[in-house]
């Protein structure tokens, strides 16, 4: 069949992950199941899933995707047997660190274990060329829907159509390319060197070191505090805390200008249509802020929220074209960007009809950024933040000095 349109985040994707020949873009998603499971409906309904979106049903390389031929067979469930707790975390592991063959195999593949009828786990693997974590939800969302059709007898799930994510890809490569005010915001911008001078062993090479930020009910009322005050969001008050900590420089003025260039994600949804989709439909955004630091709190929160919404003003054009266009190369031992600051991903949750799904710790996994900010709010409300930074770039004492700076920035930003 004739071959689909990569995106330029897809093509990026599958030539990064070519170059450093490890998984670095599996996505992994887990749930416990407690309740009686029908195995075959669930596969059955994998498989509706699958076939329903063309981004799930097709093999790719970098010149495009390739949709299977009608009536090829789809993967199905792996089955194996549980013996409960964490004795099957090895397995696990392996499952999701297990590189796809994307030329032979679609980008999702999952594993039912089993310790009794009703005691599972259900263990899955979504490449990141064919989703993102709100993919992942409408994944999950859409098993559980068909599941339930089919153990309460219908004929099958409803065969509808499913918004076309590579007539997205089509029409980005045919947009007009907005790159006058990305070269203008990026100015003087160069890529920026990595902290680490000594390589790491062979093993924790392209790793992810995950630093809990440990933040607790103050914290969380001391952001959501600011945020009222200086009327953005809790997400622009965390952002700040970040930028603000990763440009201190020791020793100088309190009455210089600093500026930072920190990455902010960008959900490229902005339809009905593109929020039903499944695929990479992100963006990474360079968000370049300049402040002085005897500012008032609310001023340096709003010029970086202000930063924030003209960046996302001009988020379609992709990131590898923004670099382009801020005449920014690639060198040996520096990054176009360090840090990229994540808040809110979206969770995916399973629903399914007679059993209860929870959902599994998620494991550190490949790095893709040299420094990853990742905050979410709890079930009662309070924050969590974690900084995932990438072993090839930080040392473990850098990196916790980074979490130091970010909560000495943010405990001036909120007192």
């Amino acid at each position: 069949m004739e071959p689909r349109p990569l995106s330029d985040m897809q093509q990026s994707m599958l030539v990064h992950e070519a170059l450093t020949n490890r998984p670095i873009y599996n996505m992994p998603l887990g749930f416990q199941i407690s309740g009686r499971l029908e195995v075959l409906a669930l596969e059955r309904a994998l498989c509706h899933v699958i076939r329903r979106h063309p981004v799930l049903h097709s093999t790719y390389d970098v010149t495009g995707a390739v949709p299977l031929a009608p009536g090829s067979p789809l993967p199905g469930l792996v089955l194996g047997t549980w013996e409960g707790g964490d004795e099957q975390a090895p397995v696990v592991a392996e499952f999701w660190q297990r590189p796809f063959d994307l030329r032979r195999e679609v980008p999702v593949r999952a594993l039912l274990m089993s310790a009794s009828p009703e005691d599972h786990l259900l263990v899955l693997s979504v490449h990141h060329v064919a989703g993102d974590s709100w993919a992942l939800a409408l994944l999950t969302r859409e098993l559980g829907d068909a599941y339930a059709r089919i153990v309460r007898g219908a004929a099958g799930p409803e065969e509808t159509s499913a918004p076309d994510f590579f007539a997205y890809a089509a029409e980005e490569r045919s947009a007009a390319e907005d790159t006058a005010w990305w070269a203008d915001s990026l100015r003087d911008h160069q890529p920026q060197s990595v902290p680490r001078e000594d390589p790491p062993a062979d093993d924790d090479r392209g790793r992810f070191l995950p630093i809990d930020l440990h933040l607790d009910a103050a914290h969380t009322q001391g952001v959501k505090r600011l945020a009222r005050e200086a009327r953005v969001s809790p997400a622009a008050v965390l952002f700040t805390a970040v930028s603000t900590a990763v440009a201190a420089v020791p020793g100088a003025g309190s009455d210089r200008l600093c500026r930072s260039v920190v990455g902010l994600p960008a959900a490229l949804r902005d339809t009905r249509d593109l929020q039903e989709t499944v695929g990479p439909l992100l963006n990474t955004l360079p968000v370049s802020t300049t402040w002085r630091p005897d500012w008032p709190a609310q001023e340096i929160v709003q010029t970086h929220a202000a930063a924030m919404e003209s960046a996302l003003a001009h988020k379609h054009l992709p990131y590898t074209r923004i670099l382009k266009a801020a005449r920014m190369r690639r060198t040996p031992g520096a990054a176009p960007l360090l840090h990229l600051v994540n808040v809110d991903t979206e969770i995916p949750r399973l629903r399914l009809s007679g059993a209860r799904a929870t959902a599994l710790p998620m494991p550190a996994r490949w790095a893709t950024f040299p420094a990853l900010w990742e905050f979410s709010w709890g079930m009662v409300g309070n924050m969590h933040g974690v900084l995932r930074t990438d072993t090839d770039s930080f040392t473990t004492d850098q990196a916790n000095d980074m979490a130091g700076a970010f909560r000495s920035s943010l405990a001036r930003l909120i007192k």
